[in-house]
């Protein structure tokens, strides 16, 4: 009998791998979030990790690094979103008593008046009601989804304790075993070892920058968007901050869908100290903080183009929730190590022929 096709064994051991990875995939899926976040930290950490080994066993750098990750974000990051919670129960609550107030009124929306150096401030004042009746509706849709979120929330405590496990446990896991398994993995790749470096640079440098810019420049522009609010005594400030903080990570956009509308909303309500103030601070202070903190975080790390940086975070939002904020850049981080790798592997090919003559003019040597 003879042996086996030697093909015929490579394709079924890569559709036995391919299946078993699907499933293993779908297994883990209810705790992606905290596997992806535990893989972010520990990449983060890693730096701090070489130091400390240097002084302590690897096993006790990692423990360490444990205790600080809980300490510095995850503690505070939980508290901070448990207040954000209560007062987006608040800030709902609130707004619909508002908006229905107005609405019940003789005239709703009385003390909204269109400054009259508007242009077109006459043809606004005779739709106002149908724009503060969307803008209600609006409002009431936003509501329920925040009390809907923030109840899927609370009975999730137990499934929040168990994620916090889970992360906890591969973050020590990568710190402490984690550059054997990436060895392991991308030395079974088809690259040869400059590839193979060039992937693993790349990806882990881009995400390190990545990382590092949103959890330093989301913190600071979450505080300093709060800040102003409270200055201006506008409800559930730390709600706000904390949602200006988050879209901070989306270029070009980032917290001015919020404020832009808040400030509008005041400049039109004849509140018009609030609402300069408002525009300078954002303008001035908070818009500027990217450009100040981002050159000191990322250095001469490589950086994902704003263009990449804004599709991936949104693209990831909208594909795997509020993870996808992580998930989503790292997708962007993993497709440029692939690209240079894809550089570097064809560059002979795709680079002009050195041997090939250069043109010559016929006519000069008849």
């Amino acid at each position: 009998m003879s042996g086996s096709n030697p093909n015929l064994q490579k394709a079924f051991a890569v559709v036995v791998l391919m299946v078993l990875f699907a499933l293993f995939i779908t297994m883990i899926a209810g705790f992606l979030g905290a596997l992806v976040f535990a893989a972010s930290s520990a990449l983060l950490f890693y730096p701090l990790q070489k130091r400390l080994e240097q002084r302590v066993s690897t096993n006790l750098a990692a423990v360490i690094n444990l205790l600080l990750l809980l300490a510095v974000i995850v503690i505070p990051a939980t508290l901070l979103f448990g207040l954000a919670a209560s007062q987006a129960l608040s800030v709902a609550d609130h707004a619909s008593t508002w908006i229905g107030d107005r609405f019940n009124s003789d005239v709703p929306f009385a003390g909204i008046q269109f400054p009259s150096w508007l242009p077109f401030s006459g043809e606004l004042d005779d739709i106002k009601q149908e724009i503060t009746s969307k803008v209600g509706q609006i409002a009431g849709v936003v509501g329920r989804f925040l009390v809907t979120t923030l109840r899927q929330l609370t009975q999730a405590t137990a499934m929040f304790l168990l994620n916090l496990f889970i992360a906890a446990y591969f973050f020590y896991y990568c710190l402490v075993d984690g550059a054997r398994m990436v060895d392991s993995f991308v030395g079974n790749l088809p690259l040869d070892q400059e590839g193979r470096e060039d992937l693993v640079d790349v990806t882990s440098t881009v995400i390190r920058s990545v990382l590092k810019s949103m959890v330093v420049i989301g913190a600071v522009q979450g505080f300093l968007s709060g800040l102003a609010f409270w200055v201006v005594g506008i409800n559930g400030y730390i709600f706000w901050g904390v949602i200006m903080g988050l879209l901070s990570v989306i270029p070009f956009i980032g917290p001015i869908i919020i404020w832009l509308p808040v400030a509008a909303f005041m400049m039109v309500s004849g509140d018009y100290w609030q609402a300069g103030y408002l525009a300078a601070w954002f303008w001035i202070v908070v818009a500027s903080v990217d450009n100040v903190l981002r050159p000191r975080l990322v250095g001469s790390d490589t950086q994902m183009p704003d263009v990449l940086v804004l599709l991936t975070t949104i693209g990831g939002l909208f594909m795997f929730g509020a993870i996808g904020l992580i998930v989503g850049p790292l997708i962007g981080a993993l497709l440029m190590g692939a690209w240079a790798v894809y550089c570097r592997e064809f560059a002979e090919e795709l680079a002009p022929s050195a041997t090939s003559p250069p043109a010559t003019n016929q006519s000069a040597h008849e």
